[in-house]
């Protein structure tokens, strides 16, 4: 088990690892900030999940557009290989 205490020392020792382990990790973690600091994308409730280099982009979005949207922003980050936007506009 690994214990991370909720605040964090100025002096932080070499053993703290910060960055996601895996390339798929980094991937998702960039994807979500960039989502994060759209206002478009922010409120939306999106499952962003990597494999192999492959987004998976699951939920249900409030339009079509906001669909498109996180569709091109998965597109944008570095490193991804192919996006699979399994993302459904609400029906109203």
């Amino acid at each position: 088990m690994t214990y991370v205490p909720w605040f964090l020392p100025d002096d932080l020792p070499p053993l703290v690892q910060f960055q996601p382990a895996s390339e798929d990790a980094r991937l998702a973690c960039r994807l979500l900030d960039g989502m994060q600091r759209d206002p478009r994308l922010r409120h939306e409730r999106i499952c962003i999940e990597v494999q192999n280099r492959v987004v998976i982009l699951d939920g249900v979005v409030t339009c079509a557009d906001v669909r498109t949207e996180a569709h091109a922003r998965a597109w944008s980050v570095p490193g991804v290989h192919d996006v699979n936007n399994r993302l459904r506009p609400l029906e109203r």
